[in-house]
């Protein structure tokens, strides 16, 4: 199984999205599946400006120069194609959306009917990588990701593919907090192996086990807790800028 997983946090290697990415991958791999992580804030991507180009004249060609068309390689040669980023206001992030619009030449401009009689674009090719999700959310509680939950299957509708796995992390401020604060660190070292868990049980099977499933989607810790730590964390770097910016 080749898998391409595309990091859409501006924090690339550095945020909680790639250290639940790069969990996944360890687990994945040590099933046999053949993973690429690509960081999108280190591409250059322009924003789709609708020319119709890639539609009407270069045959799923687009008209924009830059490295979206090497991506879209990778993007069409996976069996697996895993959609990582982090929360921003309730929705995907501005790199992640950009980088969706550009996959538009994967897509012909006829309509046609899918199995529910709903329309949507033809696809320019037969077979298409199925899709997985990979994403956090500072603020604690499952309720942060509805509207990602909808926007991907719509997703993979209109992109003739499924969403075959699904990971949201809320409270992930907790993955990077580890580091720092011991008292976390054994509760986030558990998180970790069921992410690999969930890596290996996906190439195996295609397919995320419920149980580890519904033990990923579990509060690391109580949630009352992670508040105040983080509210008392954020009080403190507050009081320290506005002391830096007196003292400036």
């Amino acid at each position: 199984m080749k898998i391409t997983i595309f990091n859409a946090s501006p924090w690339g290697p550095e945020g909680h999205t790639h250290i639940m990415a790069q969990e996944f991958s360890a687990g994945a791999i040590e099933a046999g599946a053949r993973i690429q992580i690509v960081q999108l804030v280190k591409q250059q991507i322009k924003t789709c400006n609708r020319c119709g180009v890639c539609f009407y004249k270069t045959a799923g060609k687009c008209a924009l120069k830059d490295d979206m068309e090497g991506l879209i390689n990778k993007f069409m040669a996976s069996d697996i194609v895993v959609f990582a980023t982090p929360v921003y206001i309730d929705n995907v992030t501005s790199l992640m959306k950009v980088f969706i619009d550009r996959l538009m030449p994967i897509l012909e401009p006829h309509y046609e009917k899918d199995s529910c009689g709903q329309y949507r674009r033809r696809g320019r090719f037969k077979d298409y990588p199925g899709f997985m999700v990979i994403s956090s959310c500072a603020i604690p509680g499952q309720s942060n990701f509805e509207v990602l939950r909808l926007f991907f299957r719509r997703m993979a509708r209109t992109m003739h593919t499924e969403v075959a796995g699904e990971i949201y992390r809320d409270a992930a401020g907790l993955l990077l907090l580890a580091g720092k604060e011991p008292r976390f660190r054994p509760a986030v070292e558990q998180y970790k192996k069921l992410l690999r868990t969930a890596g290996q049980e996906f190439v195996k099977t295609r397919a995320i086990a419920p149980g580890t499933l519904e033990k990923l989607h579990e509060p690391i810790i109580d949630a009352d807790e992670y508040v105040e730590y983080a509210n008392r964390m954020w009080d403190q770097m507050l009081t320290k800028r506005s002391m830096l910016k007196v003292l400036t």
